[in-house]
């Protein structure tokens, strides 16, 4: 297994004009393969965006832009392909000196976070990956139980005379008590 990601797009942040950089996503057809399986999708059609990669205020960095997949799925309930567009936005931020293990191993009671504020992701090796990015953010906006619009997931009964009457079971050990009280 190779550490690449499937839509690799470094950018080194320290080769960034002032204005940013937009990177358009135009990932090739094994590219797409890839990260289908990757995701778990049957087939991943199309992935288009044009991302602003530019440099903000104190060594940070932001990556914006609309990004555009063409996804099929299987139905969670027939089985069979479901096609379905995603259009969402990608709007992160990064930093030098980020911390690459922050909020995973935070065991310390005594430090509290703003669950509203985002922190910046990490910059690795002087580079952000900027396709590694939109698939991330892929994963993140797929429906994670996909339905067709028509299915119709019928009850299941696991015990087919539940709807006939049966009798109490605590009726037959009544009747038992009946009978040795009336031997007394």
């Amino acid at each position: 297994m190779t550490d690449t990601p499937e839509l690799h797009r470094p950018i080194r942040v320290d080769e960034l004009p002032s204005k940013g950089r937009v990177v358009a996503l135009q990932p090739s057809a094994s590219e797409l393969r890839a990260v289908a399986e990757r995701l778990g999708l049957v087939e991943l059609t199309a992935l288009e965006g044009d991302l602003r990669l530019q440099p903000e205020m104190g060594r940070q960095y932001s990556l914006r832009g609309p990004i555009r997949a063409e996804i099929v799925q299987t139905c969670v309930v027939t089985g069979d392909p479901l096609s379905e567009t995603l259009e969402f936005e990608i709007d992160r931020s990064f930093a030098e000196d980020a911390d690459p293990m922050a909020g995973l191993n935070n065991t310390d009671e005594d430090t509290l976070t703003d669950p509203d504020i985002d922190e910046p992701d990490p910059i690795i090796d002087g580079k952000i990956d900027v396709g590694e990015q939109a698939v991330e953010e892929l994963a993140l906006n797929i429906p994670p139980y996909p339905r067709a619009p028509d299915a119709v997931f019928d009850e299941i009964k696991t015990d087919p005379g539940a709807d006939e009457a049966r009798p109490n079971p605590f009726a037959v050990l009544s009747s038992l008590k009946d009978q040795m009280d009336s031997k007394d």
